[in-house]
């Protein structure tokens, strides 16, 4: 019987090591601009986004479901960065818009696009959102979400087989031994 269960718990340890596969897929596509106006939440702006964030707040899910492209719709382009508005400043592409990681975070007080008044013109570091109508203005401003999902991985046939040979051995040797003769030994 050692053999056989060694053998079943083998085939399903086997199962259990098997990594988990991502399945990609495009799911919709914003620009920047679609957001709430800069100035629409006085004095600290409306809630900043990165692009991952942006994607979850959109289509669902939370941020790490994403993946991120500012190329096309296409799973074999994703660049995993975004195009975001920086409060104050032109552009580090010099279009209004800036391109940066798709989970990059520069907020005011930890969660604002702001302050809506009194901010630093021109600089680079200051709040960026990739949902949020200011700098990034119209559609060469699009970011591309795409949803990465966990799939389960399918054990290869022979994994099956291992474990469909190791449960048989495992019952055939129960068989055995409720077969066995017992003996009842009684004292006195």
């Amino acid at each position: 019987m050692n053999k056989a269960f060694l053998l079943a718990a083998a085939a399903l340890g086997a199962i259990a090591s098997l990594p988990a596969h991502a399945a990609t897929i495009f799911v919709g596509s914003w620009t920047v601009d679609q957001g709430p106006s800069w100035s629409g939440s006085p004095p600290n702006g409306p809630l900043a986004y990165t692009g991952q964030e942006a994607a979850a707040l959109l289509f669902g899910g939370t941020a790490s479901d994403y993946a991120i492209s500012t190329v096309d719709n296409l799973v074999a382009n994703i660049n995993n960065m975004a195009w975001y508005s920086v409060i104050g400043y032109s552009g580090n592409q010099g279009n209004g818009g800036s391109l940066l990681a798709e989970n990059y975070s520069s907020k005011y007080l930890g969660q604002f696009y702001g302050p809506t008044s009194g901010f630093a013109s021109q600089d680079p570091g200051a709040a960026a959102s990739a949902y949020v109508s200011d700098n990034a203005l119209g559609v060469r401003f699009t970011n591309y979400a795409f949803r990465i999902d966990k799939v389960p991985a399918v054990p290869e046939p022979g994994t099956w087989m291992m474990m469909l040979v190791g449960f048989g051995a495992l019952g055939a040797s129960m068989r055995r031994r409720r077969a066995e003769p017992r003996v009842s030994v009684s004292f006195g």
